[in-house]
C-alpha cells in the first residue's frame, strides 16, 4: 500500500474529529463511540476513544487510547508525495503493513481497462490481442472479480458500502490531475466485508475510477485489504478509514506532472491531421495519461493542499489553469464551456467532443479534405478578467 517511510518529525498541528456509532451485538441496546484525534504540547498526533453507555450522560473512556504519526510517503524518485496519520504502533511496508493484535494491510495491484465506442477502432483491439472492457457496475465488478477469488481464499460475502470521506479525497486527487481531453470522472471507494470459513471477518477498500467521455472510457480500480483478530477489527477500520481520508498533499509534483502531460500534448494533438489517425492519437495520449495517474495515485498522493474544496472558487481555478497552462473556450452555438491547453490562437471541435488546435489564423478544418468532410465549430476563447 506504501512506499518504506520514515515518521514524519516536522510539527505539524492537525485537528481532527470522528464519531462514530456502533450496535451492539445482544438485547437490540446501542452504544455511542467517540474518536478524538487531537495534538500533544509536543506536537505528537494522539487518538482517544470513549464510549457513552445508554442512559447517560457522560463519557466513560475504555482506556483505548493510540499514537498518532504522520507517516511520509514517497515517489519513486525519492520527494515527499503525501503524509498521512497511521497509529505509530503500525510498521508501514511496501506492499504489507503490520500492527498489533494481528493487524496486516496489504495493496493488492492495480488494474485498469478501457473501452472504446468506435466500431472500427474496436475491431483493430480485438485484432491486436487486446481486450475491452466497460465498467460493469459496482455489485457486478465485485461478483466478476472479487468474490472468485475470496471463495479461493475460502471466505464469503457479507456487505459492502460506499465510504464518502475516502471517496471524496480520492476524487479531489484524481481531478487535480490533467486530462487529455474532456471526459466525465466518476470516483468513488467502498468497504467490502468477507468472513471466513472460521467465522473471522476479513475487511476491504475498493478504491474505483471512471473516465468517460464521448469517444471511449477509461477504467481502473485497486483494493486494500485489512486483517486483524476480531476483538480489535472494528478498530483498526476506523484507523485506515481515518488515515486514507486524512492524506494531505504536496502540489508540486501535481504541477510537474499536469505541465508535461499538457506539453506532451499539445505536440501530439499537431502531429495528426486525418480523422482516424486524430482518434488513434487521443487513445494513446489518454492511455499513457492514464497509466502515468494511476501509478501516480499508488506512488505520489499529495500533501499539503489545506483547503479540497477551493477547486470551485473561481480565483483559485484562475490560478490552477495558469499553472497548468490552460485556457477556457466556448461553444457559440450551445455555450457549453471546455478547457483546453493555451498557446494556440484557433480552437475547434467535432461532434465527438474532439478538438484541434493551431496558431494559424487562417486556418478552417471544414475546408481541408483530410478531416473527412466533418463538421468542426469553431471555439471561442473566454479571456480571464
Amino acid at each position: 500500500m506504501l512506499n518504506q517511510s520514515k515518521l514524519y518529525t516536522m510539527q505539524v498541528r492537525y485537528f481532527f474529529t470522528a464519531l462514530a456509532f456502533c450496535i451492539a451485538g445482544c438485547g437490540g441496546n446501542s452504544k455511542q463511540s467517540t474518536i478524538t484525534i487531537d495534538t500533544l504540547a509536543d506536537g505528537t498526533i494522539v487518538q482517544r476513544e470513549t464510549e457513552e453507555q445508554p442512559g447517560k450522560t457522560e463519557d466513560q473512556s475504555n482506556g483505548f487510547w493510540e499514537r498518532l504519526v504522520m507517516v511520509e510517503l514517497k515517489d519513486n524518485n525519492g520527494a515527499i508525495a503525501a503524509i498521512r496519520p497511521f497509529p505509530s504502533s503500525w510498521k508501514i511496508g511496501n506492499p504489507v503493513t503490520t500492527g498489533p493484535h494481528g493487524i496486516s494491510i496489504k495493496s493488492f495491484p492495480l488494474r485498469f481497462f478501457m473501452d472504446n465506442y468506435n466500431p472500427a477502432l474496436q475491431q483493430s483491439y480485438v485484432q491486436s490481442g487486446q481486450q475491452l472492457r466497460s465498467m460493469p457496475g459496482v455489485e457486478q465488478l465485485i461478483q466478476e472479480d472479487l468474490v472468485p477469488w475470496a471463495q479461493n481464499q475460502g471466505m464469503q460475502l457479507v456487505d459492502f458500502y460506499e465510504i464518502p470521506e475516502i471517496s471524496r479525497m480520492d476524487k479531489w486527487y484524481s481531478e487535480s490531475l490533467y486530462a487529455a481531453m474532456p471526459a466525465r470522472s466518476d470516483v468513488a471507494a467502498f468497504g467490502i466485508n468477507w468472513k471466513k470459513n472460521d467465522g473471522t471477518p476479513y475487511f476491504q477498500i475498493l478504491h474505483l475510477t471512471v473516465k468517460t467521455s464521448n469517444t471511449m472510457q477509461n477504467w481502473s480500480y485497486y483494493v486494500d485489504g485489512l486483517e486483524a483478530e476480531a476483538d480489535h477489527m472494528e478498530s483498526a477500520k476506523k484507523q485506515l478509514i481515518f488515515g486514507l481520508a486524512n492524506t494531505r498533499y504536496n502540489l508540486e509534483p501535481i504541477m510537474a506532472y499536469n505541465k508535461a502531460e499538457a506539453q506532451r500534448c499539445n505536440q501530439s494533438w499537431a502531429a495528426f491531421n486525418q480523422r482516424m489517425a486524430q482518434n488513434q492519437a487521443a487513445f494513446e495520449a489518454q492511455q499513457r495519461a492514464f497509466v502515468n495517474k494511476s501509478e501516480a495515485i499508488n506512488d505520489a498522493i499529495m500533501s499539503g493542499w489545506r483547503s479540497r474544496n477551493a477547486a470551485s472558487d473561481r480565483n483559485q481555478e484562475n490560478t490552477i489553469d495558469g499553472i497548468y497552462e490552460r485556457t477556457n473556450v466556448q461553444n457559440t452555438e450551445t455555450g457549453q464551456q471546455y478547457k483546453v491547453a493555451a498557446g494556440a490562437n484557433q480552437y475547434w471541435m467535432n461532434n465527438n467532443g474532439e478538438y484541434i488546435s493551431t496558431k494559424l489564423n487562417d486556418y478552417n478544418p471544414n475546408l481541408d479534405q483530410n478531416m473527412n468532410e466533418q463538421r468542426w465549430q469553431q471555439l471561442k476563447e473566454i479571456k480571464k478578467n
